[in-house]
């Protein structure tokens, strides 16, 4: 996990001095979100830079609850703290449902423990396995229309999870899509000029999101907003 701020202040410590400001003027976040984003941190070190921050992850929320969210699907479920965060949002909510999926069995199994030691094993369903056969098993079982999806996994399968949504139908009419990650650090709308070029691996991202963020700004299906937000978001609502 990273935190991740716009360049909009003069210095990293008025950066943090903000970052820390809006965490803690926003929707409050349960204490065992931090104790699983610790745990996380913890446990894959290595990964841990996969999962939102603790303030996106108050955003998750918010977002979910303006939106009346009652059915959540999610591409990317890593550890679970983002599924934890809808769960959250959507506590108390008659009918509600998450559904999350992921191709890691490492992560799936922090994941799966997460959901019952949280109790929300009974609101949240794990799938494991490839993204496409998820959502087309979803389909098939006419688990759909989903109210909010959000796409937070492999950037190269961004395009086609998108396409497959959409042509499932997936997402009720104002729905919304959020991809996650979409300017990558910036590269994504200038890589020459940005010292964020030395990362090789974020550089290989750059084209498959640059596809991405063009498919969903063309689609006529959806209505799309791009924000400098966190690592940059995308959001599509459904027509």
């Amino acid at each position: 996990m990273k935190e991740e701020t716009d360049v909009l202040f003069p210095n990293q410590d008025v950066s943090a001095a903000v970052l820390k400001y809006c965490k803690d003027h926003s929707v409050a976040l349960p204490e065992h979100l931090y104790k699983h984003a610790a745990l996380t941190n913890e446990q894959l070190a290595d990964k841990s830079e996969m999962m939102v921050s603790p303030l996106q992850a108050q955003y998750l929320i918010w977002h979910a609850k303006t939106l009346g969210a009652k059915k959540i699907l999610e591409i990317g479920c890593f550890t679970g703290f983002s599924a934890l965060a809808f769960a959250e949002a959507l506590k108390g909510v008659e009918g509600a449902k998450i559904v999350t999926t992921d191709i890691d069995p490492e992560t799936c199994e922090v994941a799966r423990k997460a959901f019952k030691d949280y109790g929300v094993d009974g609101l949240v369903t794990l799938i494991e396995g490839p993204a496409l056969e998820s959502l087309d098993k979803l389909a098939a079982d006419s688990a759909g229309p989903f109210d909010l999806a959000f796409v937070d996994a492999d950037k190269e399968g961004y395009v086609n999870y998108f396409n497959k949504i959409m042509d499932l139908k997936l997402l009720r009419k104002g729905g919304i899509l959020i991809g996650d990650n979409v300017l990558r650090k910036g590269l994504v709308a200038e890589i020459e000029k940005n010292p964020a070029k030395e990362d090789k691996v974020a550089v290989t991202r750059v084209a498959p999101l640059q596809a991405f963020n063009k498919v969903v700004a063309e689609d006529p299906r959806v209505e799309t907003l791009i924000l400098p937000v966190f690592d940059g978001l995308v959001l599509a609502r459904v027509l």
